[in-house]
């Protein structure tokens, strides 16, 4: 199982991750986690070079789990095996910061 990123992690350093919002289109319009860069799932292997060089990447999805952790296996994959995913995904994040 892919590895996960807490809430107060993300909080006491978020300039250390690229975080990547693997929802659709119409998710992300919605709601998203400040700084969220939109690559939807499908897209992800083809737009792994978008990922800056030291930046740990975070996958982002609704309640975390499911995408996120399908996200992180495409990027470890890809050449970047410090991947994560955010615990409690989007919900959790705007849950502490809204």
């Amino acid at each position: 199982m892919a590895q996960m990123l807490t809430l107060a992690a993300l909080a006491d350093d978020p300039d250390r991750f690229y975080l990547i919002d693997v929802r659709d289109a119409e998710d992300y319009a919605t709601a998203h986690v400040t700084g969220a860069v939109h690559i939807p799932l499908a897209d992800l292997e083809a737009r792994v070079g978008e990922i800056p060089n030291g930046k740990t990447p975070v996958t982002i999805c609704g309640k975390g789990g499911g995408r996120s952790a399908e996200g992180v296996g495409v990027l470890r994959k890809s050449g970047h095996p410090n991947a994560l995913w955010l615990e409690g995904g989007t919900n959790g994040w705007l849950a502490q910061n809204t």
